[in-house]
Parts: structure tokens; C-alpha cells; sequence
């Protein structure tokens, strides 16, 4: 084994521009793929590990019916509009499902105040009807989240995040201050750690793939900040003649479908009972004149919400597709090149033959000088795969950030490199331990 490792070792000194050539072709299509694989593995990770599993969007279609020569956009299952909710019908089946942790939010945002009014920031803040803190896992560093009676109250209360405590309180732990939000103050009871999943699942409006933005930093109770008359501004769909806004002290806020309906559903039993429930709303709803159009509904987990949103973009994976094709491109012509190096040397092999070595040990040395190819490949692809994902950064795609280099997919796709270097050269090693010794010993 040892004779035969050694013979390998010394093949690959032979004849160094083919080497050279080889292990170059084979780090450029090395190179590509991990570069784009890099890249589709950030983007496709889960945004909420250990979450999202049990998270759901749900949505019932509660628009008005098309009027004459209207256009209905919408296929039966929702996927052609967003799906969102009226707050009334919100809490119409938050209570008629009141045993599933159902979460309504909606993400904009918000301008805060110290109560002196020296300092004032802007942050994204998120307004919940539910428990959303505790059901998307956002992680708190000080204090507590807002109870069920303390929103069913409206009390002014506020969660915020340790940076904009920082900038904000000028103190981390800002529990138990106040802070003005619209025309209220509102009491801060916790401080979450920093909470930014991407890609950002819980509220994606039609232009947002979910990769923009610096994360959450306000998390209040939905019915309060409307008791606070604050201004928001963000995804919404009125019915005719309703304001066209979110200056919620003016308008009508059951005039305008503005939340996203989350569920949080354990199992296959549960969502399929938690869809009945929703089908059955809707009809209900429909049959009681609230719904004007048919009782159509939509459930998706979360994993789905985000295919369908398109937040890995089509064009990543049609990248990764034409770099898998140089791939193949560059393995092709390194089996070429492996195959002229080992039938180079077919007067050595014959000797060997001659001598008593079986053609196994001609198939093996020729193994080992393909396999270190592929790791020499492996290697040289380093440099080319941080060079890609530089510049990928460079690109003005609002994921293009998040291209970064992959210590463990970059050690999977090392030991990938070798197994391609090997399996390349299977077929030129077969090929050279199947001459005839005779004929090989001829051409001395």
C-alpha cells in the first residue's frame, strides 16, 4: 500500500504542465459551484431555526366582490393577492380558534421619544395583536413580555431592543423608563436582544423580498398604538372609498385589510383542523354577508410563505445551474488531460505489469495521482471563492451582503473536490491498467 501510494506521489511530479493545467480547470469549476452553493445556502437557511416549522400564515379573502367588468385577480387560493386581514375579522377568529396561539402583525416604521423630547429615533417597529414576542421566539436580554390582560386593556406598554435602548435610554437596560409614541407614553417592560432573521418572514409586503433592513427594535401591542394615534405607514388594501393610508385617528381601521394572520400549529392533525377551521370561518362569514366573495382560504407554512414570495431570487439558481454546467465543462477536460498523463506513462505501467503488480495496483497509483489532483483543485479554489463572493458583495442586490465565505460548506465541498478527483479519474486509470503488458513493454 505504501509502494503504492509512494508510486502515486511520484506521478504527479511527472509531467508538471498537464498537472498544472488540470488543477487549474478543476478549481475554476470548483470554484463556481461553491460560490453559487455559498451563496443559495445563506439565502434558502432558516430564518427561525427551531420556529418556523410551526409557524403558519393564514388568510381568508375578505375583498369586495368585482364590481361589473372587473377583473378578479385572485385564483381561489389567494396567491395573487397578499393575504391580509381586516382587524375585526382578526379577532373574529382569534376567538373562534382561542385554544392555537394566533399572532396579527403588521411591521412600519415608528418614530420614538424620550419624554424630555431630546432624543427621538426611527426604528422598525412591529405592532402585534397576540402573543408575537414568545410565539416567533424573539429573545429577551432584561424585563418581560406584555400580558394578555395588559393588551386587552391597551395599557401603553413597550418592548424594545438593546441597541435602541442604548442610543435611545443612553442605559442597556432601559426596563421601566417611559417613551413617547404618537400622543401616549408608553412604559418600557423588556429589552430584547438583537432580532433580525433573514430572510424576514413574519411580514413581507409585495416590493420587499424580506433581505432589506437592519432588524426590529419595537415591539408593542397593536390596539394600544392605535389608542396612541400613531401614523403608520405600510402594506395595505382599503375598500372603496376608504382613506388610502394608516392615519388611523381619521379613517375607519376596519376599512382596510392591513395584518398578516400568523398560527402556530404543532402537527399534521393540527393544521389539518386548524384549515377546517379557517374554511369554515370564511364560509360563515361569507353566508353572514361580512364576506362578499366565496369562502376561499389559504394556509402555508412557513417554509412555503417564503418559496412563494420568491426570497431566493430565480436568478441565484439559474446561476447555480450554469455553474454546475462549467463544472461539468472543467471535469471533462481534466479526464482528458489525466487520461494522456496515465497512458503517457504506459511503458512504466508495463513494466510494473511485467514485474508481477497486478493491474489493482496500476488502477490505485493512478487513483491516488486523480484524487490528489482534485485536492490540489479543492485547495486552488479557495482564493477563486473568496474572489466571487467579493464580488457578489459588490453587487447592488439587497442580499448581496450576505454573501460569506463558509467554513464548513467550503470543508464539504474539500472533500467533495477529492471525491470528484477520483471519480474523474476512474475511467483513464481502467483504461491504463487494461493495456497489455506486452505492448506497453514494446513501446520502451
Amino acid at each position: 500500500m505504501n509502494y503504492t501510494l509512494e508510486t502515486g506521489l511520484r506521478g504527479c511530479l511527472r509531467h508538471p504542465r498537464t498537472m498544472t493545467l488540470a488543477v487549474l480547470t478543476l478549481a475554476l469549476g470548483l470554484a463556481s459551484v461553491m460560490t453559487m452553493l455559498t451563496l443559495l445556502s445563506v439565502l434558502s437557511a432558516d430564518p427561525l431555526p427551531g420556529i418556523s416549522h410551526r409557524l403558519h400564515i393564514a388568510w381568508a379573502d375578505s375583498r369586495p366582490a368585482p364590481g361589473s367588468g372587473g377583473r378578479d385577480d385572485t385564483d381561489g387560493t389567494g396567491a395573487a393577492v397578499p393575504p391580509l386581514w381586516k382587524l375585526d375579522d382578526v379577532q373574529a377568529m382569534r376567538r373562534e380558534r382561542a385554544d392555537i396561539r394566533q399572532v396579527a402583525l403588521v411591521t412600519a416604521p415608528l418614530s420614538v421619544t424620550n419624554t424630555d423630547g431630546s432624543n427621538t429615533r426611527t426604528a422598525s417597529a412591529v405592532l402585534a395583536v397576540g402573543p408575537m414576542l414568545p410565539v416567533f421566539g424573539v429573545p429577551l436580554r432584561h424585563g418581560r413580555f406584555w400580558t394578555a390582560q395588559e393588551e386587552e386593556a391597551r395599557t401603553p406598554v413597550v418592548v424594545i431592543g438593546r441597541e435602541l435602548s442604548q442610543r435611545l435610554l443612553g442605559r442597556e437596560d432601559g426596563t421601566g423608563a417611559e417613551i413617547r409614541l404618537g400622543r401616549h407614553t408608553f412604559r418600557v417592560i423588556g429589552i430584547s436582544e438583537r432580532w433580525a432573521p433573514r430572510p424576514r418572514p413574519h411580514f413581507l409586503p409585495g416590493s420587499d423580498p424580506g433581505w432589506q433592513g437592519d432588524g426590529d427594535e419595537i415591539f408593542v401591542p397593536a390596539m394600544a398604538t392605535l389608542e396612541a394615534g400613531v401614523e403608520i405607514t405600510s402594506t395595505r388594501q382599503c375598500d372603496g372609498g376608504g382613506f388610502d393610508g394608516f392615519r388611523f385617528d381619521e379613517i375607519n381601521v376596519g376599512n382596510c385589510r392591513w395584518l398578516v394572520l400568523w398560527a402556530e400549529l404543532e402537527n399534521a392533525a393540527q393544521r389539518k383542523d386548524y384549515a377546517r377551521s379557517l374554511q369554515a370561518f370564511a364560509a360563515q362569514r361569507h353566508a353572514s354577508g361580512a364576506f362578499e366573495r366565496g369562502a376561499h382560504t389559504s394556509l402555508r407554512p412557513m417554509a412555503g410563505w417564503l418559496r412563494f414570495n420568491r426570497v431566493v431570487p430565480d436568478s441565484v439558481r439559474l446561476n447555480l445551474w450554469l455553474a454546475i454546467g462549467l463544472l461539468v465543462l472543467c471535469l471533462v477536460n481534466v479526464a482528458g488531460l489525466l487520461a494522456a498523463r496515465f497512458l503517457r506513462r504506459a511503458g512504466e505501467h508495463g513494466v510494473r505489469r511485467v514485474l508481477g503488480a497486478p493491474r489493482r495496483a496500476i488502477v490505485a497509483a493512478c487513483l491516488v495521482e486523480a484524487g490528489l489532483a482534485g485536492l490540489l483543485g479543492g485547495l486552488c479554489a479557495l482564493p477563486l471563492t473568496l474572489g466571487g463572493l467579493w464580488l457578489m458583495r459588490q453587487q447592488g442586490e439587497a442580499y448581496a451582503p450576505l454573501a460569506r465565505f463558509s467554513p464548513a460548506l467550503f470543508a464539504a465541498l474539500l472533500a467533495l473536490a477529492l471525491l470528484t478527483g477520483l471519480l474523474v479519474g476512474l475511467l483513464p486509470a481502467l483504461r491504463a491498467a487494461r493495456q497489455e503488458p506486452a505492448l506497453q513493454v514494446k513501446t520502451l
